[in-house]
């Protein structure tokens, strides 16, 4: 035991021994004295060792404010820092490339599924509405950018990208009445930095960066510059300009005029906090250490050598005579023999670089950025060479799970709502029958939205096993085929008939319920007349 605990050990044996003393004559005072004592020591140290604030700890600085106190004060540096990260560094790049085209990837795809029980629709007049709603949606699609730049499903690649650099983007929604736009709904996606709070209205506690709140902390208008404020040189001006614009959240007819998309974290909270938050400084300490290595590395490629010259005075008198035989810099050889001056020493800079932990700390590094965004480690760096066939698929399954908790956000938060400011407006022209729309506006705008599936990791157990679940009713048709690739089960009927009317029409055989079972990479046919060689 150390010296200095030994007096605390003693002290401890004879305050016990006199609470044993004291509990034989009067037990009730020897039980408070005891619980006194546990309070006492609760309130210096506390229950939990993560809340002590003793030496050890006291460098331990943490905030106890609200959602938009921790985040508001912060949230600039935190948007600008994280855009530069995607824009220099490439891990980070890559990491919002693979999340983009997982989650949206060629575009999240409606399927109209009126509820035609409710409405009292018949199974015809259903299918006749789904098909034509569908079929204005994909007109309407290509422009449903407000500058005609983008159609809905790069709309819906740039909403992502903002959501994870940024951690939010707002839409609002404007109607166009360009004479070559088939419907005027039109969205303006415009950059978090733009939804601030005027300098004049700075001491409204109700308007939190930009957003309004009502008297149940919900938003009921933003105001939004007109022009961004970093635009400086473009934007034509002035610093400080107080240009912005209320957007009540929803106009007197109730129709959304303004989406808000971010992630919220934690109750109370306005702004959104960008996807790069948590992992922003391992990124940039990554970044210097590989820089210092790479830097390293350049001047071993050098090969330095440096010779010491013990004669100060002769080296002055070379250094400031400037002839041309004072070679300043000299040059090596193959074969070269030099002879140095007496009190010369040559010395090799040779700084060993990369070192031997260089590759073993750049992957641990890694492996904390990916459990601190929730990505495997294999999708962080695109690197499968050190997983075998089990961990590569455990880790791009575990993988899915966010991506599909994504889609089915994106589903919810973009495409529905603008799915039902389509419909109204595709039955305000008429172009689709719909009576009582406003009556049963929900039950018409039903819609599932198809997003981009995956492909096979294991192709034969994989196809055996969707056989198996839509056989035994455990699953669906649409299910399985908007799990790979994202495709329309009716679609892919339709293209089935086709083909096989095609067939009949061209004399080809038809199939006989074979199946294709695939194995090492080649199709083995599996068929009833199997077992017969000869058949």
């Amino acid at each position: 035991m150390h010296k200095k605990a030994q007096p605390k050990r003693f002290w401890e044996e004879i305050k016990n021994g006199f609470d044993f003393l004291l509990g034989i004559f009067s037990p009730r005072i020897e039980f408070q004295r005891r619980m006194f004592r546990i309070a006492n020591n609760m309130a210096v140290k506390g229950a939990y060792d993560g809340a002590s604030h003793d030496r050890l700890r006291a460098s331990w600085k943490s905030s106890r404010g609200s959602a938009d106190e921790d985040l508001l004060f912060d949230l600039n540096d935190l948007r600008e820092r994280s855009r530069d990260l995607v824009r220099n560094d490439g891990i980070a790049a890559g990491i919002i490339s693979t999340m983009v085209n997982n989650i949206v990837g060629h575009g999240i795809m409606p399927q109209s599924r009126v509820d035609k029980e409710i409405i009292g629709l018949s199974d015809e007049e259903a299918d006749s509405f789904q098909k034509v709603i569908e079929r204005e949606w994909d007109k309407w699609s290509p422009h449903a950018d407000t500058a005609g730049r983008m159609n809905f499903w790069e709309i819906q690649q740039m909403v992502q990208s903002q959501v994870l650099i940024n951690g939010e983007v707002i839409i609002v929604r404007e109607m166009v009445d360009d004479p070559w736009r088939p419907y005027s709904l039109a969205l303006n996606v415009i950059e978090a930095d733009r939804l601030d709070t005027p300098w004049d209205l700075s001491q409204n506690k109700n308007i939190r960066r930009g957003v309004e709140l009502g008297s149940r902390g919900e938003p009921i208008a933003y105001w939004i510059r007109k022009t961004h404020p970093g635009d400086y040189f473009y934007g034509n001006r002035v610093f400080f300009s107080q240009d912005f614009v209320r957007f009540p959240i929803r106009n007197e007819f109730g129709q959304l005029n303004v989406l808000h998309l971010y992630w919220k974290k934690r109750p109370g909270q306005t702004r959104g906090e960008p996807f790069f938050s948590p992992v922003l400084l391992k990124f940039k300490e990554l970044a210097d250490y590989m820089e210092a290595e790479l830097v390293g590395a350049r001047i071993a490629a050098c090969f330095s050598i440096f010779i010491t010259k013990m004669d100060a005075y002769t080296t002055a008198m070379r250094s400031a005579s400037g002839t041309k035989n004072d070679k300043r810099l000299e040059a090596i050889e193959p074969g070269i023999i030099e002879y140095l001056n007496p009190g010369e020493q040559v010395n090799v800079a040779n700084p060993n670089r990369p070192g031997s932990q260089f590759d073993p700390f750049v992957d641990k590094i890694l492996k904390f950025i990916g459990a601190g965004l929730g990505l495997p480690y294999e999708l962080v760096i695109k690197d499968f060479s050190k997983s075998n066939y089990s961990s590569a698929r455990a880790a791009i399954l575990e993988a899915r799970k966010l991506f599909r908790c994504s889609q089915s956000w994106m589903s919810e938060k973009l495409c529905q709502p603008v799915w039902e400011l389509f419909a109204e407006e595709c039955f305000l022209r008429g172009k689709i029958d719909a009576p009582n729309f406003y009556q049963y506006q929900k039950e018409y705008c039903r819609a599932r939205w198809i997003a981009p599936g995956w492909g096979y990791i294991d192709p034969e157990k994989e196809i055996n096993a969707s056989t198996e679940a839509i056989k035994n009713n455990l699953s669906t048709l649409a299910d399985e085929c908007a799990a790979i690739g994202g495709k329309d089960w009716e679609d892919v009927l339709d293209q089935r008939a086709r083909e096989e009317k095609r067939k009949k029409d061209l004399g080809l055989p038809e199939d006989q319920g074979n199946t294709i079972t695939l194995s090492a990479g080649h199709g083995r046919k599996n068929n009833q007349n199997q077992g017969n060689p000869n058949q």
